[in-house]
């Protein structure tokens, strides 16, 4: 069964281009490598390969940087993406990150007059296209008490019965021998 895990975040206070850039990194990767290499990325230990917007000219080879803010956001968003794949009851070791959609955000209003700051937003859907069967989410029932062994009460029922039945021949006898005192009473 196909189906499509996803996570979505609105209005990042990031820049589209290092966000676009970190997400070519991940794609393709197993979900649990990502969120590893993000981690390295924020520590500065790994760089992210800066392909379609280089921002460091004049350099040899490809250029790279450590975007730490736009590398947190997308880290969150990426342990959503997980946390929404355990959820719905996928192994998450098997989630590869299959694609994302990117987009500018809403530019925030200033006062007329203000100088336009910080008004960078970004728009990140995360998704992966899960083919695996999902494991059954167990519900919790409440605890009952325990019931006695279908067993136990069927010797306790045998027993029980021949006391019963032993009981009630000696009454029995008595209640005929007190009518039949009572009727040769009568019959005198």
């Amino acid at each position: 069964m196909v189906t499509k895990v996803s996570a979505t975040r609105n209005r990042m206070i990031v820049s589209l281009k290092h966000t676009h850039e970190i997400m070519e990194a991940i794609k393709g990767k197993n979900i649990v490598r990502a969120i590893k290499y993000l981690e390295k990325v924020k520590d500065g230990k790994e760089s992210v390969p800066f392909k379609k917007y280089p921002s460091k000219g004049h350099k040899q080879g490809v250029p790279q940087g450590h975007p730490v803010r736009a590398t947190k956001q997308v880290h969150q968003v990426i342990k959503e993406l997980q946390d929404n794949a355990k959820a719905m009851g996928f192994d998450d070791s098997k989630i590869v990150v299959s694609g994302y959609d990117l987009g500018r955000g809403a530019y925030p209003r200033f006062r007329s007059g203000s100088v336009y700051r910080h008004g960078k937003r970004t728009n990140l859907s995360v998704y992966s296209i899960v083919d695996q069967d999902r494991k059954a989410v167990a519900k919790k029932e409440p605890e009952k008490a325990p019931e006695a062994k279908p067993a136990e009460t069927a010797t306790e029922q045998v027993k029980e019965e021949p006391q019963k039945q032993e009981k009630e021949v000696p009454e029995d006898a008595n209640a005929n021998k007190q009518q039949s005192v009572a009727d040769s009473e009568v019959k005198n």
